[in-house]
């Protein structure tokens, strides 16, 4: 929830609707979250504002977003988060994509040495065992980038998912 002064201040062009309707979202789908208010100095605030308008979030899913990519890395801190034409996604530091792990995971099913093999020294095993424990937690973000995957590999072949 954004505190009573953050709501005192002008937020950026659409971000007054968006507060509006992440706040409907969250009712209409019957999921109830805690809220959390905290106070920012003012730079800081307004280059939030100004990053999540650039990205079409509003305050409710930028902070959550921020706040979950900030609980990722602690947990997981071979974990980092990069922009690109998939989206934002985790990353290993020095790898691929979580996605591509385990996507690369299911041609050695219970086999993690031929996972370990498949990266042979190129990225260490904590990192791999990491990104699969990553892919645990957000099942959903996993599947839906893989699935975009598949569906940009059809399309370049000719074949249409």
């Amino acid at each position: 929830m954004i505190g009573r002064s953050a709501l005192l201040r002008p937020l950026a062009v659409g971000a007054q609707e968006e507060l509006h309707s992440s706040s409907l979202c969250t009712l209409c789908t019957g999921e109830i979250m805690p809220t959390l208010t905290t106070r920012l100095d003012d730079w800081l605030r307004d280059k939030i504002v100004r990053y999540w308008a650039e990205h079409g979030e509003g305050p409710s899913a930028g902070m959550r977003r921020v706040a979950q990519e900030w609980w990722a890395m602690q947990e997981f801190p071979s974990i980092a988060f990069r922009d690109g034409v998939s989206g934002r996604r985790a990353v290993l530091r020095a790898g691929p994509d979580v996605w591509e792990v385990v996507l690369v995971a299911r041609e050695y099913p219970g086999d993690p040495e031929g996972l370990y093999e498949h990266f042979s020294g190129a990225v260490t095993r904590e990192a791999l065992d990491q990104a699969l424990a990553y892919a645990t937690r957000f099942p959903d973000e996993i599947a839906r980038l893989i699935a975009e995957n598949f569906r940009v590999e059809a399309l370049l072949h000719g074949h249409p998912r």
